[in-house]
């Protein structure tokens, strides 16, 4: 981006924040990445980005431990992301550190290939942002650099997807729901590592939606962002299928492929989610109904915990 536009976008963003009261955003040229407050803001790509963050019980065992980010969707925060899921009771059972970063006034850079978001508009690199967030948590905390997970929902798992595909600090593993990957990032994805990856995706998503998205579907249809996955890590076709009926009344049910003959230390899971809408499954907080069904029968958060551990090393022993 040149710099007129980086100054425009920079005081878009000042103005927007100062509107909406949200995430601290500043343009300073005198900070070093990673400069900031630890659990509430970090300098990265000209902007001062927040974060909250949790430790769980066992954070003074003396053992490194693993690490979620939890990527929030579109027009959220990391907070109130953080409260919807009630994942703190799982995450501190295994361990782990967790990060609940926020987008740039709820939006973050995707790799779509234009100002697709706000934060793409901004000018803002949250590939970069998660990178520098996870240097400064490791410099700070006993967090293991080799064991950092993302979650992400939405465009939050868009993030996901594109951070798995590019990042310098491959991740240990993603997990997304109502997720698909851009076709653009699909074709350019060359991950440093091998990992297991999660998708999970309503089958009558009015937002995400099932089949892929955009003007010639700019978006991968949730099929064929597995596919992607599959082939990137060379997955032969012959996943384990589970069902899981409707067992709470919700008129859910869903199915679920994992494949596991893959390139050594990946992993690929589908869940299909029959009747589901944009919603995270599981014991969460409230989505709206205008949104479709959120499924009660299956919960996001602890198959992606359990996808992760299968790998293992993804939660403290004892």
């Amino acid at each position: 981006m040149r710099t007129g536009s980086v100054v425009v976008a920079s005081v878009l963003a000042l103005a927007v924040a100062s509107c909406y009261g949200t995430d601290p955003v500043g343009y300073e040229f005198d900070k070093q990445e990673g400069d900031g407050e630890l659990g509430l803001w970090i300098h990265s790509g000209l902007y001062n980005r927040a974060y909250e963050l949790h430790t769980p019980p066992t954070m003074d065992d003396g053992a490194l431990h693993p690490l979620i980010i939890f990527l929030h969707g579109a027009g959220d925060s990391g907070p109130a992301f953080r409260r919807r899921l009630r994942a703190d009771a799982a995450t501190d059972a295994g361990g782990f550190v967790t990060v609940w970063p926020s987008g740039m006034q709820g939006t973050w850079t995707v790799g779509c290939g234009y100002d697709c978001t706000l934060a793409e508009a901004l000018g803002a690199d949250d590939q970069t942002f998660l990178e520098t967030l996870v240097r400064t948590l490791a410099n700070e905390l006993p967090v293991d650099t080799t064991r950092v997970y993302l979650m992400g929902f939405a465009q939050g798992g868009q993030l996901a997807h594109l951070y798995g595909c590019q990042s310098e600090l491959p991740p240990a593993g993603i997990g997304v729901v109502a997720a698909e990957i851009y076709r653009t990032v699909a074709q350019q994805c060359a991950p440093r590592d091998r990992f297991p990856v999660g998708v999970l995706h309503g089958d009558r998503d009015p937002i995400a939606m099932y089949g892929g998205f955009g003007p010639g579907a700019v978006v991968l249809s949730a099929v064929e962002t597995v596919q992607s996955w599959l082939d990137e890590f060379h997955c032969l076709d012959n996943p384990r299928v589970q069902f899981v009926p409707d067992t709470v009344g919700d008129f859910t049910s869903a199915s679920i492929y994992r494949f596991s003959d893959c390139d050594a230390g990946a992993r690929v899971s589908f869940y299909r989610v029959y009747e589901g809408g944009h919603a995270w499954p599981g014991d969460t907080g409230p989505w709206s109904t205008f949104l479709g069904l959120r499924s009660g029968n299956i919960d996001a958060t602890d198959e992606f915990l359990s996808l992760f551990a299968s790998m293992g090393g993804a939660v403290l022993d004892g």
